[in-house]
């Protein structure tokens, strides 16, 4: 379906309610109905996922439910951002996760309690993660200083030793030094290398899908077709995320690990040796 409404969205979860005994997580409705996490917080932006269940009669999940230690809601955490390569917002987090990201947020203090607790868990449990720098840089708290004029103004706190940025791979690729490790590293990788898919960008936008691009389909009568774009660092995030196929074209990704994929895939890494190679007259 191009164009859910909140009637068809409430519609579609009464009928996934008469088969999951009043038990049903937003990333199974997300997988069996095929309306994707952005329709949802997009019709429903008040509660989401929580304003439909309310509309149903739905219970809460029983992993929502405050049988879970702290310490095991941090490894799911942890599990979840070892599993994306990244430390994710409170929708890829629910619909990665077994429990919900309120659970996580009402028990750990919200986002920036959960990075906190997050980055004492990992210093205690896993001191060598590569997550452990990134995520006190993201936790770091603000400092009020006071500016000439004599106002308070918040500055980011002084680095405290060990706290610094997560590098990929190095690959020093025209001014890129290192490989991508999430998403935001994809798009500006793509944005280097656009011209060479022989794509023309319209916009880039926050909404899915996230670029919308024309492609050269006959060169010799110079006939153009739109491209719906969906950028992730894994090709697999794109279903993980809950994502609709029918509104997407074109997958690009650092990391294609997803075979069955039904969408056209360009993975950047292959790319990026491809155009090396070329250049040095190899390939």
């Amino acid at each position: 379906m191009a164009d859910w409404t909140r009637e068809s969205i409430i519609e579609a979860a009464k009928v996934a309610a008469q088969t999951c005994n009043g038990v049903l997580p937003m990333r199974e409705f997300v997988r069996s109905t095929g309306i994707s996490s952005y329709w949802i917080y997009q019709l429903f932006p008040v509660a989401g996922w929580s304003e439909i269940r309310e509309f149903v009669g739905l219970e809460r999940h029983p992993n929502d439910h405050v049988g879970l230690t702290d310490d095991e809601l941090l490894e799911e955490f942890h599990r979840v951002v070892t599993d994306l390569g990244a430390i994710p917002n409170g929708v890829r987090f629910s619909l990665k996760a077994r429990v919900t990201w309120g659970t996580l947020a009402r028990r750990l203090g919200g986002r920036q309690g959960t990075l906190q607790r997050y980055r004492a868990w990992l210093q205690e449990n896993h001191p060598g993660s590569p997550f452990l720098g990134y995520v006190q840089l993201q936790s770091r708290p603000a400092i009020l200083t006071s500016n000439a004029t004599g106002k308070i103004a918040s500055a980011a706190a002084p680095w405290a030793k060990g706290s610094a940025v997560v590098f990929g791979a190095p690959i020093n690729f025209c001014g890129l030094r290192h490989a991508p490790i999430n998403e935001q590293c994809v798009v500006y990788l793509f944005g280097m290398v656009s011209s060479e898919l022989g794509l023309i960008v319209d916009a880039i936008q926050s909404a899915y899908p996230d670029c919308e691009a024309k492609r050269c389909v006959d060169s010799k009568q110079n006939r153009w077709k739109r491209v719906r774009i969906e950028f992730e660092f894994c090709s697999s995030n794109f279903r993980e995320h809950g994502h609709d196929p029918a509104g997407c074209d074109l997958i690009i990704c650092w990391e294609h690990d997803w075979p069955e994929c039904p969408l056209e895939v360009i993975q950047l890494r292959s790319v990026i040796d491809q155009l090396e190679r070329k250049r040095r007259g190899t390939g």
